[in-house]
């Protein structure tokens, strides 16, 4: 083994199955996972709901990770991380497990409580799906409970655990089985009661995507699809509709036919209706008409984890402009949380209508620029700012941009507020036609996004955008009372509203 390659082993002990991936990295070029286990032990089997762990449960699960311990001394590992959630976490008897465990398989569990049992399965989502600034719902179904995320990738805004896992639902209501249609109502009921504080909020926050994770989903994808193999590191899309659909026949089925007819496990086979019938209502709860059934899941996120904290001190700190950037937010004193917050608030944005502007994706790294140091020129004096942050930019060494970049990120900053660029302003007329059209698009949005944090207080912590034949609607995500900084973006959308030809609405959620 290379000597700047590290392996590392990360354990899952879930309720109704336990995980193991083997990764192996290397420094300053990420992860790869080189082995993986997996064994449907149930550890929550004949308990859950304060009831203790049986004593064949804690056996399967010694076992288990006694075999999976195995497996990563012969990969040389030189960690084995391991954590333990809803089974164990609500067992009366966890510490005599945990003892067995630590005594008989060599490996120390920690017990995890659901928020960071959320917090790892969106660092994992993260690796796998493309969330691009976009805010995302991820619902996780596990064997005890089920988790729901709302974030983006730079930050989790809302994170609920519910004891409504497959294993946990399918004992209660007997569902493991042919499921008679009253018990399938009851859990319905359940669900729905016990989901439906988090789905207001969840609602409320607002979300552009949704991801499934859990064997749960992948299944339930897997049988959507027609495609047996579920667990297949493919992205595949589960519609609602589909999944409604679905329910009434796999209730009508004994286990066995399930896992005859579907080629899945018969652990699984013997769950998979109470899953299915969480995520429904959740879907239906949340309004989430299509989810992405994504392979990852818990343990990968613990991989992630760890080799961000083993990386955090030789990071690099980015791009050669983007650090030349930070460097002359720096040197000026600007308010570095704000500029942050607007230049993420400003690419969102212009994510958001690329149909519209037509630019080029490197334009958008001019407006991060701009925006990161739009008040820059409160250095030197509050009045006008905005002609000093012009001419620092402008006679900065920023160090990776073209002549022809810095005189556009110069007349961005300029125009972000006051007066929009005019052909008699000598800075603009100096511009060719093409470079004039960069700045007027820029600017434009960039108005808009500084108006949305006008209180430096973050206010709004996302922006959605739709745009239509003949108007523009911005929906302001707020995590408090924003009436000064929607006033603020209605204001400065005025010059967006003019230059592209549409009425611009804006809203908040």
């Amino acid at each position: 083994m290379p000597d700047t390659a590290k392996r590392f082993a990360a354990i899952d002990v879930g309720t109704n199955s336990i995980h193991m991936i083997v990764a192996e990295r290397h420094d300053g070029r990420g992860y790869r996972v080189v082995d993986r286990e997996k064994e449907m032990v149930q550890l929550g089997l004949s308990s859950l709901d304060g009831q203790p762990l049986t004593e064949e449960a804690m056996q399967r699960g010694v076992d288990a990770i006694a075999h999976m311990n195995e497996i990563a001394r012969r990969w040389e590992v030189e960690e084995v991380i391991a954590v333990a959630t809803s089974a164990v976490r609500e067992a009366p008897n966890r510490r005599d497990f945990l003892r067995r465990v630590k005594n008989d398989a060599g490996v120390r569990v920690r017990v995890i409580s659901g928020e960071e049992e959320a917090d790892y399965i969106f660092r994992a989502v993260r690796t796998a799906v493309d969330i691009d600034g976009s805010t995302a719902l991820s619902i996780d179904i596990g064997g005890g409970s089920l988790e729901l995320i709302a974030g983006t990738a730079d930050e989790i805004y809302f994170t609920a655990s519910e004891p409504l896992g497959s294993l946990r639902l399918a004992q209660r209501f007997a569902l493991t089985d042919r499921a008679l249609p009253r018990n399938v109502e009851q859990c319905r009921a359940f669900v729905r009661q016990r989901a439906a504080k988090a789905a207001k909020r969840i609602r409320r926050i607002g979300f552009d995507m949704s991801v499934g994770t859990s064997g749960t989903i992948q299944t339930l994808a897997a049988i959507a699809s027609e495609t047996p193999d579920s667990a297949s590191l493919a992205l595949r899309e589960l519609h609602h509709d589909r999944l409604k659909s679905m329910i009434p026949q796999l209730a009508a089925m004994t286990a066995a036919d399930r896992a005859a007819k579907f080629s899945i496990d018969d652990k699984r086979a013997a769950t998979i209706v109470a899953g299915a019938i969480a995520l429904d209502e959740v879907m239906s709860l949340t309004g989430t008409e299509t989810l992405i059934a994504c392979p990852v899941a818990m343990r990968e996120g613990i991989v992630e984890s760890r080799v961000a904290e083993l990386a955090r001190t030789s990071r690099s700190g980015g791009s050669l402009r983007r650090k030349s950037v930070t460097a002359l937010a720096q040197r000026t004193d600007c308010d570095l949380r704000h500029a942050t917050h607007v230049a993420r608030l400003a690419t969102r944005i212009f994510d958001q209508t690329r149909e519209l502007h037509g630019l080029e994706r490197d334009a958008r790294d001019l407006l991060h620029s701009a925006a990161m140091l739009h008040e820059s020129g409160m250095h030197i004096s509050d009045r006008g700012h905005h002609r000093h942050s012009y001419y620092l930019i402008r006679h900065a060494d920023l160090r990776g941009f073209t002549e022809d970049q810095l005189l556009v990120i110069a007349n961005v900053a300029r125009y972000y507020r006051k007066s929009p660029p005019e052909p008699e302003h000598p800075n603009f007329a100096e511009l060719t036609p093409e470079l004039r059209a960069q700045v007027q698009r820029l600017a434009a949005i960039l108005r808009i996004a500084e108006g949305l944090d006008r209180g430096h207080r973050q206010r709004v912590r996302d922006v959605a955008v739709q745009t239509k034949k003949q108007k523009v609607a911005f929906v302001a995500r707020t995590r408090a009372n924003a009436s000064v900084e929607l006033t603020s973006a209605v204001k400065r959308a005025r010059y967006f509203a003019s230059l592209f030809a549409k009425r611009v609405v804006f809203d908040s959620n």
